[in-house]
């Protein structure tokens, strides 16, 4: 009974929904983890038809993540993260119509982005004996780009540790400033602040299922228009709320879990958006565990959005022919392979990611063109010392 246990919860818990306030650790750490993941992230090239003249080459990221978490003193933990970004390829600088009438993207010049982000944030969470609360400090920067940041969350158990209320919040505030700025007349310094406030309720149903769900605001001020854009003007304020959840049931005869979530999200840019994720946690002994996954995402427009730039219209009317703030849906797919050795613990991970507005669940007035396939691929190291 006790492995079949142990197994429920590494299935139930190991790949953690992305829910803001869920803190999978109900006591500090006896052990410090060490890891690291590589990520590479691939979009694919535009056709020609897409976009007639210039570069077709799109987005080509590496990430590097680094994270240590160690035990300080008997009832506080240390948590250090440190990434190392590399961008290259071409953005949509502008959009415009064809000879036959159909929106074509133009993509940045021939050289293209080549970018460079490090960041470094710290944190330390305290223990109590029916709860825990903590503190986060951060630091990013690129070559146009800087942001410093800070957040402090706490949770409560209660109904004998079955039930977690969570809560907490978060500020940031970024400055931009394009690297051409003089050679396109662009804006040469701006900057942007943002607040998101969670609240989050975890339930333990029974010994095989749990339920997670969170509610979230944010609120965004300052230059929020895309710089790199000839024209590209949205309101200095957004809001924007979400709703997430989680459902996890672990099958003991396929000694397997399902986690199934959902998430909905609405700002006043006028964009309502859904996503809904399944995922398979299939246990094959004690060392290994396999998790085919798959995803739907589907937005509306932004009230503002236009997928062929007017350039005669004046600067105070807002417009922006960002296919992210288009109506499109998107499918996507994934699968993982997770070895759990003790001290070691290693994650593959490859997705595949397919944008189209024929995929969207909302009406699509205006289709955008340059709409993102991409593949990501990523391998992470854990170990326990």
């Amino acid at each position: 009974m006790k492995n079949n246990a142990s197994l429920n919860i590494i299935a139930l818990s190991s790949t953690a929904l992305a829910l803001p306030g869920i803190a999978l650790a109900d006591a500090p750490p006896t052990q410090s983890t060490i890891s690291y993941k590589l990520s590479n992230y691939q979009e694919d090239d535009l056709s020609r038809s897409e976009a007639p003249l210039g570069e077709l080459d799109r987005y080509d990221i590496d990430v590097h993540q680094f994270q240590l978490v160690s035990p300080l003193g008997r009832n506080m933990s240390l948590h250090v993260d440190a990434n190392y970004e590399s961008l290259s390829g071409a953005s949509p600088w502008f959009t415009s119509r064809s000879l036959d009438g159909e929106p074509v993207v133009n993509l940045s010049g021939p050289s293209g982005i080549n970018d460079r982000r490090t960041e470094l944030s710290v944190g330390s969470r305290y223990y109590l004996e029916n709860g825990s609360f903590a503190g986060n400090i951060g630091y990013s920067e690129e070559n146009d780009y800087r942001a410093s940041y800070f957040s402090l969350n706490g949770e409560r158990h209660y109904n004998n540790d079955l039930t977690t209320v969570s809560a907490g919040l978060s500020y940031s505030s970024d400055e931009i400033f394009p690297t051409d700025a003089e050679l396109f007349n662009r804006v040469q310094d701006e900057d942007k602040q943002s607040t998101s406030l969670f609240i989050s309720v975890s339930q333990i149903i029974n010994q095989l299922s749990s339920f997670q769900s969170a509610l979230s605001f944010t609120e965004q001020s300052g230059f929020l228009n895309d710089p790199y854009k000839l024209r590209d003007i949205r309101p200095d304020d957004k809001t924007q709320i979400a709703w997430s959840n989680s459902y996890r049931r672990f099958f003991v005869s396929a000694n397997a879990a399902l986690h199934v979530n959902y998430r909905y999200y609405h700002d006043d840019f006028g964009i309502s958006s859904h996503t809904s994720d399944l995922s398979w946690h299939q246990n094959l002994g004690r060392t290994f565990q396999l998790v085919p996954q798959l995803r739907y995402y589907s937005q509306s427009a932004a009230d503002f959005f236009t997928n062929v730039d007017d350039f005669l219209s004046p600067l105070s009317e807002y417009q922006s022919s960002d296919y992210r703030l288009s109506a499109f849906g998107a499918v996507s797919g994934g699968f993982s392979v997770i070895a759990d050795m003790g001290s070691w613990k290693a994650t593959l991970t490859a997705e595949r990611y397919l944008a189209n507005d024929k995929y969207s669940a909302y009406e699509v007035s205006e289709p955008s063109t340059a709409l993102v396939k991409y593949n990501r691929l990523s391998l992470g190291i854990d170990f326990k010392f």
